[in-house]
């Protein structure tokens, strides 16, 4: 028997959260979609008979229980209002004549967004921009000079990465580099999901005045497969109200200056 629309639809919003998380609790369910418990098993139950997930206490998880499946539209439509708030707190850190790298992480597309809107109202002027992120070109070319870092096109980042990205970034320097990250954790540091990323990650870093990481509150205590930073190269993380007192407590006793934005 074929699923109510409504059903298939909360089944698409919960793989898409899979996909990018590595698993899903119960109350999370119940909280994105709305509905009761015993609604939301029903809907882990249907997604484990197709073999999208694997139920355990309490939560359903990807089958092969990884956390390095990354994909920009999964990532794009979650916990947007948090990223539209950090990428406003974000661009007041920006000044005239900055020369900025950004990396093609979901939420530093929404910080360019934020970014061309205080160009297009001339709070800004004279910013470079440099990224690898073909997402980001569309947002600014028509608003500051921006510079495409190519290489290797990927289609589920919407980037480019490889040898050739990684050999153009030696040439640069930049002012700040505003960066995303796949998750937080103490023994991992800041992680994203391949070695490619992390890479242009580091480099980012290593030729910036100022590193500034945008991490929104549900990455905390989570781990993707390789470390960029342990956080002692980090200028500043910028996070929301949302943002758990543990994390707060963590980021103080590690001495990772970090500042939240308002709802």
């Amino acid at each position: 028997m074929k699923a109510p629309k409504k059903t298939q639809a909360s089944e698409l919003i919960l793989i898409k959260e899979l996909q990018l998380n590595g698993f899903i609790t119960i109350k999370d369910a119940m909280d994105k979609l709305c509905v009761s418990e015993a609604t939301a098993r029903r809907i882990f139950a249907r997604m484990e008979e197709k073999g999208v997930g694997i139920r355990s206490h309490g939560k359903i998880s990807l089958p092969d229980s990884s956390y390095n499946f990354y994909r920009y539209e999964a990532s794009n439509e979650l916990y947007v209002k948090e990223k539209k708030q950090i990428a406003e707190e974000a661009v007041k850190l920006v000044k005239n004549g900055d020369v900025l790298f950004l990396d093609s992480g979901t939420t530093i597309c929404i910080f360019s967004m934020a970014l061309a809107e205080a160009l297009r109202q001339n709070k800004l002027e004279n910013v470079k921009v440099f990224t690898n992120s073909y997402m980001i070109i569309n947002v600014l070319n028509d608003l500051a000079e921006v510079c495409l870092i190519g290489g290797t096109y990927r289609p589920h980042r919407k980037d480019f990465c490889g040898y050739m990205t990684e050999k153009a970034m030696k040439d640069y320097h930049f002012d700040k580099c505003f960066l995303g990250t796949d998750g937080f954790s103490l023994n991992s540091g800041f992680t994203t999901t391949d070695f490619e990323s992390a890479k242009i990650c580091e480099s980012a870093i290593e030729r910036s005045t100022n590193a500034i990481i945008l991490m929104d509150f549900h990455k905390y205590a989570k781990s993707a497969s390789i470390t960029f930073s342990k956080g002692d190269n980090i200028s500043l993380l910028i996070s929301n109200e949302k943002l758990s007192e543990d994390a707060k407590n963590q980021f103080l006793r590690l001495g990772i200056n970090f500042r939240l934005a308002k709802n």
